[in-house]
């Protein structure tokens, strides 16, 4: 438990808690109403005089443990997907929450439930069927996994509103760098390495060019040449020669050749942005 609920204060904010405890508490009111109403079916089938409202009582009672079993799983699991807590903690502590609960639900029937209808704890006891005990279980993995869907669903849509900041490791013998996507500029191939780079720097990681070309030109790359990435919004000018693009220089100073396919694409983006407003120099 101490892994998911304290390793990040703000892990339940996609869901938050008042929702969390307001869904459950409204699951509860809603089983207490079905089990009311079938008890009440068999006891009229079985002759059994009672009215509504001690049926409500005496069901309302023994299911009190469920109001901190129901939100306890819910926000467990929710403080687990949002703190990325590994399958088999996250696993781990749902049973010992969930032994907890059944141990919990035990004791009530003991201490609070008995006493309440002024019965024997032992013969409430020896009155619940053995599949009772083993719903439990199935009830608790079911609030797990509907807090579960609900969660993802929420951490989907709050990815969708909220931009990504996407980053890369390069590793270099023991040394890693971690470089923000939206840091690099251009990425060039360099024998069997390639080469990014942003405004000041450059480095170097052991890659060939068209492993990224798919990745990169989803992210405002252009393939401008077969050796070159270069990306679109730092492009400031660019050179005509033989009636096509054949150099793009950007906001850094960087310049770089364009091949005649390269060119094409370019020159497609251009039709479809500003790029189109760009300087260019003729060449003789």
């Amino acid at each position: 438990m101490i892994h998911s609920w304290w390793q990040d204060g703000t892990t339940v904010a996609p869901v938050g808690w008042l929702r969390v405890i307001v869904a459950t508490t409204l699951g509860w009111s809603a089983l207490l109403l079905i089990f009311t109403t079938v008890h009440s079916l068999d006891m009229s089938r079985l002759g059994i005089a009672h009215t509504l409202v001690e049926v409500v009582q005496a069901q309302a009672v023994i299911m009190i443990p469920w109001l901190a079993i129901f939100p306890v799983i819910a926000l467990t699991r929710v403080c687990q997907l949002t703190a990325k807590t590994p399958l088999w903690i996250a696993a781990l502590e749902l049973t010992l929450l969930g032994a907890g609960g059944i141990l919990a639900i035990y004791l009530h029937i003991i201490f609070v439930y008995a006493p309440f209808i002024g019965a024997p704890p032992e013969q409430i006891l020896d009155q619940i069927p053995l599949i009772n005990w083993a719903w439990d279980p199935v009830i608790i993995a079911l609030t797990a996994l509907l807090s579960d869907l609900c969660t993802r669903a929420a951490l989907r849509a709050r990815n969708a509103r909220e931009p990504v900041e996407e980053r890369i490791v390069l590793r270099n013998g023991r040394q890693e760098d971690i470089l923000d996507i939206g840091d690099i500029i251009a990425v060039s191939a360099q024998g069997n390495y390639v080469a990014f780079v942003s405004a000041d720097r450059e480095w170097l990681q052991r890659a060939t060019l068209a492993e990224l070309v798919v990745q990169l030109t989803e992210r405002e790359f252009i393939h401008i040449h077969r050796s070159h990435l270069v990306r679109s919004s730092q492009i400031t000018s660019f050179e005509r020669a033989r009636g096509r693009i054949v150099r793009v220089t950007l906001a850094s100073g960087h310049d770089f050749p364009v091949s005649a396919r390269g060119a094409e694409a370019l020159q497609s983006h251009i039709a479809n942005t500003t790029l189109s407003s760009l300087p260019a120099r003729a060449l003789d």
